[in-house]
């Protein structure tokens, strides 16, 4: 009966990474699936390497096996991610197989799976930086100790600041990054070093530091390297350290990120295929018909007749390259190169149109020559996306009292592509978590709660912004915001690539 069991649970296990798919496989960083009792459901092999167990072990298992202190009742932060909240919890000592100790920070929410709600945790392991604050408290023969064996032996980049900001201690990691040796690092204040991050208002360092709160921000270093940085103030110590910097390669975790974006495309691919197929159908129905009537007509003699078969087999034809060129330039990533985004949001309408058409008006207002330097194919993404979103937050059955206003402006040195809609707009109990990842409102429909999420990153990756508002007379406005090309750049393309 035991076997049974067990092999009912790694069963269930594998189902549960083939639904959840580039979550659990592909990422790199540990992720589990629990119950709302804490019991295992499922773990990716990053997770089952970091703890050391097998899958058919760890489906017998409880969340509360991996506590390094046992208790018997469910932490009481993932009890409120069950019920909703998402987002980074406590952070936590977890033990391993072999008994010793990762400490982590869950990046968690829930999933429903084929009806069933599970919580998925996302384990940062943060054992280096619980160490290097350890090492504040410690005296200066320990801390050499401490420093080599839990600071330079770790991927990361660490740093320890004075007051004044200036470097007190860096690991070889940081310095190997900043392509500079340890005596050009230590005594530089981390404006200097920081430039993109520090060189501006405010620093987070200055910030950590007097305010005494952790700040975490993203960025793309001047020699190419996508960072996560974190920025802890120290425990009180006497050594004169008052915040410790963390720097964490996001090269991996971006790879997942494209690949997250490929799927979303898809998946928006897949929500208007019926559209496509119609408006492919259509032109190709009527060419069929034609050109046999043409056919006939030049045997008849009836040339004129023939000639505006042809002129409209010709619009036909037109038509279907347009579709076709709307969908290459969706499904194709290509380099940055400056776009126009008229055309990018006219191709995003026409994908879009057959599941907006029973929904609502698609009404342009387009400026000419607003054009910005990106990638074409992940901004018409994000563009589907807010169509798509508008069109679904408004009722079927009504499209003449409906509208989703689609507009391109410039304003300053920015271009704006603007989805207003006149749907009940965004409810203020969820309008702070739209962009959470995982956080859908429409989850019985088939909602992941992916596309906000995905859309805010690639335009942020892009160097733009995504905002939002509700309008006074209902409805919500979604605007992209990009840095506006240069108009003496006359690389414009009328379409995404």
């Amino acid at each position: 009966m035991q076997a049974q069991m067990s092999r009912e649970g790694v069963a269930r296990a594998l189902e549960v990474r083939r639904v959840l798919g580039t979550f659990l496989e592909r990422t790199r960083a540990p992720v589990i699936v629990v119950e709302h009792d804490g019991r295992f459901v499922s773990a990716n092999d990053a997770a089952l390497a970091q703890y050391g167990y097998g899958l058919e072990e760890l489906v017998e298992m409880r969340i509360h096996d991996f506590m390094a202190q046992p208790r018997p009742e469910l932490p009481a932060d993932l009890d409120r991610v069950f019920h909703g909240d998402r987002g980074p919890l406590e952070r936590r000592p977890h033990r391993r197989k072999d008994g010793s100790i990762v400490w982590v920070v869950p990046v968690a929410g829930p999933v429903s799976v084929e009806g069933e709600t599970f919580i998925v945790s996302v384990l940062q392991d943060v054992t280096a930086l619980a160490s290097a604050e350890e090492t504040a408290h410690l005296g200066q023969s320990r801390f050499e100790l401490v420093w080599e064996a839990a600071v330079e032996r770790v991927g990361s980049g660490f740093a320890l600041l004075g007051p004044d900001r200036k470097i007190v201690r860096v690991n070889r990691r940081l310095v190997e990054w900043l392509k500079l040796s340890e005596d050009q690092v230590v005594g530089k204040r981390c404006d200097e070093l920081f430039l993109r991050m520090c060189g501006r208002q405010p620093c987070p360092h200055a910030v950590a530091a007097e305010d005494r709160r952790r700040i975490v921000t993203e960025l793309d270093s001047s020699r190419g390297r996508p960072l996560r940085i974190e920025v802890s103030p120290a425990p009180p110590n006497d050594a004169g350290i008052a915040t410790i910097h963390v720097s964490h390669d996001l090269s991996e975790e971006r790879e997942v990120r494209s690949r997250l974006v490929a799927t979303d495309r898809l998946a928006g691919l897949g929500r208007v295929a019926a559209g496509v197929a119609h408006e492919v159908n259509n032109p190709a129905a009527f060419l069929m018909l034609a050109l046999p009537l043409v056919r006939d007509r030049i045997a008849q003699g009836r040339a004129a007749e023939a000639m505006t078969l042809i002129d409209e087999s010709l619009a036909a034809t037109a038509q279907i390259t347009e579709v076709m060129r709307d969908l290459g330039g969706l499904a194709r990533d290509r380099p940055r190169a400056v776009v126009d985004l008229a055309g990018l949001a006219n191709g995003a309408i026409r994908i879009a149109s057959y599941e907006a058409q029973t929904r609502a008006r698609v009404e342009r207002s387009f400026e000419e020559g607003v054009a910005a330097e990106v990638r074409g194919a992940r901004v018409a993404q994000v563009l589907l996306n807010l169509i798509l979103n508008a069109a679904q937050a408004i009722p079927v059955g009504d499209p003449e009292r409906h509208r989703i206003d689609v507009a391109v402006r410039r304003s300053g040195d920015r271009a704006l592509v603007e989805v207003a809609d006149t749907g009940p707009g965004v409810p203020d109990h969820v309008a702070e978590r739209i962009f959470e990842p995982f956080f859908t409102t429409r989850a019985a429909r088939g909602g992941t709660g992916l596309g906000l999420w995905l859309s805010r990153t690639i335009v942020e990756e892009e160097g733009g912004t995504l905002t939002w508002h509700n309008r006074p007379e209902g409805g919500a406005v979604f605007t992209v915001s990009l840095p506006l090309a240069r108009e003496h750049d006359a690389r414009v393309e009328a379409r995404a690539e």
